[in-house]
C-alpha cells in the first residue's frame, strides 16, 4: 500500500533525507566544520511543533542535553566559544524533532519511510558515481585524495560507509534489507572502512539472530556466507597486499601516532587535556585545547570516540549521564520499530569507540524517537492494565449479585 503524504510525513520524509545525504551549503577552515541543509531544517522545523513540547519529559537524555549546555556555558568564560559550541543547539533540536515525529508516527509509516531513505541514499550514490565515472579510485581508493569528493556525509567516506550500515538495521524485517545490507558491506568492503565493516557485520549478525525460528533463517545464513565470500575476494584480489587488514593493524595506528596523526594521537593528546580539567571544556572547545596545550595541529575536529569527546567537552557530569541514557537504551524492552531504532542505536554506540563526534543530529534524532515510541508503550500498557482491572472488578462485581443457591437443592 503506498504512503499518502501528509504534512507530518513530509517534514519526516524530507528531514531524514537530509541527515542521511547531507548536501553541504559552506565549509569553515577554522573550525574544520560544515554547515548543512539539515542545519537550517533543524532551526526551522521545532517553531512548528512548539505545541509538541508537552511531550519532553524527563529522562537521562534531556538531563544530558541540560547539563552539557550548562557545562558549556559555563566553561565559555574560561575558554570561549567558536562556530562548533552551537553543536549542543543542533542535538536539542534534533531530539525534540525525533520526539515529536516518533509520536506521531505508527509503525507502518516508519518502515515505509525508512524504504525511502534507503531509495534517496541509492539515488544519491548512483549519481555521485556517475558524475565521477572517469575517477572512481578516488571516491573508493583510500590512496587518492578525495577533498573534492562529495560524500553521502560531509564526514567523508568512514561515516558514509557506516551510515549505510546503521540504515540497513533500520531495515530489518523488510523486503529491502539484503539489498541495503549488501551494499553496505560492500561499500565498505571497497572503502575500507573499518566501522563500516563492522556495522555491517553487526547488522547482518541481527538479522540471522532474528531470523533463526522462521524461513528466513537459511536465506540470510546463505547470504551472509555470500557476502563473507564475495569481501574475502575483494581482499585477496588487492595487487599488493591486504588493506581491508592493513585498516585493522594497530602497528599502523602507532606509526600514525609517532607522526601526530590518528586516533591513538588524538586520544594520547587528549588524555593530557584531562589531567588539568576533567569537568569540561565546553562543546567544541576540546580539539582546539588540545592543540594549545601539544603544540600540535590535528586535521579533525573531534578524537573520533564520543565517550572520550563527551568527557573531555562536557566534563565527567555529562559522561555519566551519557552511560546512563546507553544502559537504558540497551536494557529496555521494545517492540514493533523500536527495535530496530534500539539495534541501530546500540551499533552506533558501539561504533562510538572509533568514529562519530557523538554530536551527529541523525543519532539525536533517533534518541528522541526511541524515547518517544517508549513513553507510548507505557501509556498502552497502563491502558491495558487498567482494562484487565475493569474487566476483573466487573466480574467480580457480577458474581457478587448472582442469588445465593438454595439449600433445598443442595
Amino acid at each position: 500500500m503506498a504512503l499518502a503524504i501528509n504534512k507530518t510525513r513530509g517534514a519526516a520524509i524530507v528531514l531524514l533525507a537530509m541527515l542521511f545525504v547531507q548536501i553541504p551549503l559552506g565549509h569553515s577552515t577554522t573550525s574544520k566544520s560544515h554547515v548543512n541543509v539539515y542545519h537550517l531544517l533543524l532551526l526551522l522545523m521545532p517553531v512548528l511543533y512548539i505545541p509538541a513540547a508537552r511531550y519532553l519529559k524527563l529522562n537521562p537524555a534531556t538531563a544530558f542535553i541540560a547539563t552539557m549546555t550548562a557545562t558549556a556555558i559555563a566553561a565559555s568564560a574560561t575558554y570561549g566559544g567558536g562556530v562548533r559550541s552551537t553543536l549542543i543547539l543542533f542535538v536539542a533540536a534534533s531530539y525534540f524533532l525525533g520526539v515529536v515525529f516518533g509520536r506521531k508516527l505508527q509503525d507502518i509509516e516508519l518502515r515505509k519511510i525508512f524504504i525511502w531513505m534507503l531509495g534517496c541514499c541509492l539515488t544519491f550514490v548512483i549519481l555521485r558515481d556517475l558524475v565521477y565515472a572517469g575517477s572512481l579510485g578516488a571516491v573508493y581508493a583510500r590512496t587518492e585524495g578525495a577533498s573534492s569528493i562529495l560524500y553521502m556525509s560531509t564526514g567523508g567516506r568512514n561515516i558514509e560507509a557506516s551510515l549505510l550500515a546503521l540504515l540497513s538495521i533500520l531495515l530489518l524485517g523488510t523486503r529491502v534489507y539484503p539489498i541495503a545490507a549488501g551494499i553496505a558491506l560492500l561499500t565498505s568492503g571497497m572503502m575500507l572502512s573499518r566501522a563500516g565493516l563492522v556495522g555491517a557485520a553487526v547488522s547482518i549478525g541481527i538479522a540471522c539472530w532474528r531470523a533463526r525460528k522462521s524461513r528466513h533463517y537459511y536465506f540470510f545464513n546463505f547470504f551472509g556466507i555470500a557476502m563473507g565470500v564475495l569481501l574475502v575476494g575483494l581482499v585477496l584480489s588487492s595487487v599488493i597486499d591486504i588493506p581491508v587488514l592493513d585498516r585493522f593493524n594497530l602497528n599502523a595506528e602507532t606509526q600514525l601516532a609517532h607522526k601526530n596523526v590518528g586516533r591513538l594521537a588524538l586520544w594520547t593528546t587528549a588524555g593530557t587535556a584531562l589531567h588539568q580539567n576533567i569537568l569540561g571544556y565546553g562543546v567544541g572547545n576540546g580539539v582546539p585545547v588540545m592543540e594549545q596545550l601539544s603544540g600540535l595541529t590535528f586535521v579533525e575536529n573531534n578524537v573520533h570516540n564520543i565517550y572520550l569527546q563527551f568527557l573531555l567537552e562536557g566534563g565527567v557530569q555529562s559522561l555519566l549521564l551519557f552511560l546512563l541514557m546507553a544502559a537504558q537504551i540497551l536494557f529496555t524492552r521494545t517492540e514493533g520499530q523500536q527495535r530496530n531504532i534500539k539495534f541501530f542505536l546500540l551499533c552506533y554506540l558501539m561504533l562510538a569507540f572509533i568514529e562519530f563526534s557523538g554530536y551527529e543530529a541523525y543519532f539525536w534524532f533517533f534518541v528522541g524517537m526511541f524515547y518517544a515510541r517508549h513513553d507510548l508503550r507505557k501509556i498502552r500498557l497502563r491502558e491495558e492494565a487498567k482494562e484487565r482491572m475493569k474487566i476483573r472488578a466487573n466480574v467480580l462485581k457480577h458474581r457478587d449479585t448472582l442469588p445465593a443457591p438454595d439449600p433445598n437443592h443442595a
